[in-house]
């Protein structure tokens, strides 16, 4: 019984925070008892769909800098504003 309780408050979590995390993390911290097996349930879900969320960063990152490389632009390809001339006819 305590299993089925804790998968479909996994669920919850898991969804909540995927779709709203906002919400999802004032509900972890309205949970005043932790070890209710609801409140376990749901706080797994929503740390695993946070794990996965920034997994997911870090990969979308990851492909970023294979593709684009982590180059700075060089000094000559800036333009500073101090640096350009005026040709002035008086």
């Amino acid at each position: 019984m305590a299993a089925s309780i804790i998968q479909k408050a996994f669920n919850a979590g898991y969804l909540i925070e995927k779709y709203l995390p906002k919400l999802s993390q004032m509900l972890v911290k309205g949970f005043k008892d932790k070890s209710n097996p609801y409140a376990e349930g749901f706080i797994a879900g929503s740390k695993e769909m946070e794990a996965e969320r920034t997994q997911g960063k870090l990969k979308f990152l990851q492909n970023l800098k294979e593709e684009f490389g982590s180059k700075t632009p060089s000094q000559s390809k800036t333009k500073n504003r101090n640096d350009r001339e005026m040709d002035i006819d008086i």
